[in-house]
């Protein structure tokens, strides 16, 4: 049995705004006891409004230290599903460096019958493994004629953009051919985002066909044994 002095305490709080399960914690009782002895209360408009916006402030609050610690557990995930994925592969043999680069040329490289080695790819950590593809097979840097295709909307950062395949791949600016310029809509790129923007570059060998032909007759026998 609780004291009278305990429960005009609740009430008090009560009157005075706040909510049921604050003064329950600040009293040390269960949420249905202060509920009980304030189901007659009768409470004042503004003091209706003010327990009404701090329950929604303690909701905003909940929600963001929710969303946080779901933030935080998935990100925990990721880390642990990269390591579980470098724990798949060893280190890179010859081989599997071949492999890869076949998958890769399977998927961005050209096909087509107009006999020349070329790839495309936006992305430079992709672009540096096809080179590095290349060199295993035999191609040095020198024999690689490179062209950059950008927005319309960058064209005054052409230099800029050239400048960072330049760098990333550390290759010649002898050795692009004519930018091309395109224009298309862009949802996500403008002028200010140029760190996030790089264009896309194809690659292309010099007298590359034979070496072509080598690659699509071991795609083709990749395909003949699905």
């Amino acid at each position: 049995m609780h004291s009278v002095q305990i429960r005009n305490q609740a009430t008090k709080l009560r009157k005075n705004g706040k909510g049921i399960y604050d003064i329950a914690k600040a009293l040390k009782l269960s949420p249905r006891t202060i509920s009980s002895w304030c189901k007659d209360i009768v409470l004042r408009e503004d003091i209706r409004n003010k327990i009404h916006q701090n329950g929604k402030l303690k909701a905003r609050k909940a929600m963001l230290v929710y969303t946080e610690k779901l933030r935080e557990e998935r990100l925990s995930r990721i880390i642990v599903n990269k390591k579980e994925g470098m724990k798949m592969i060893a280190p890179l043999s010859s081989r599997d460096f071949l492999m890869v680069g076949l998958g890769l040329y399977w998927g961005e490289g050209y096909k087509y019958d107009n006999s020349e080695l070329g790839f495309t790819n936006s992305n430079l950590n992709v672009i540096k493994f096809y080179l590095k593809w290349l060199k295993l097979l035999g191609v040095n840097k020198e024999n690689l004629i490179f062209r950059l295709t950008i927005n319309e909307v960058f064209r005054s950062k052409e230099k800029q953009i050239k400048q960072s395949w330049i760098s990333g791949l550390k290759i010649l600016e002898n050795q692009f051919t004519a930018t091309t310029f395109i224009k298309t809509n862009l949802k996500k790129a403008d002028v200010s985002n140029l760190n996030t923007y790089f264009g896309i570059l194809r690659v292309k060998v010099r007298k590359g066909s034979e070496l072509r032909n080598k690659i699509m007759g071991a795609l083709e026998h990749i395909i003949s044994c699905l």
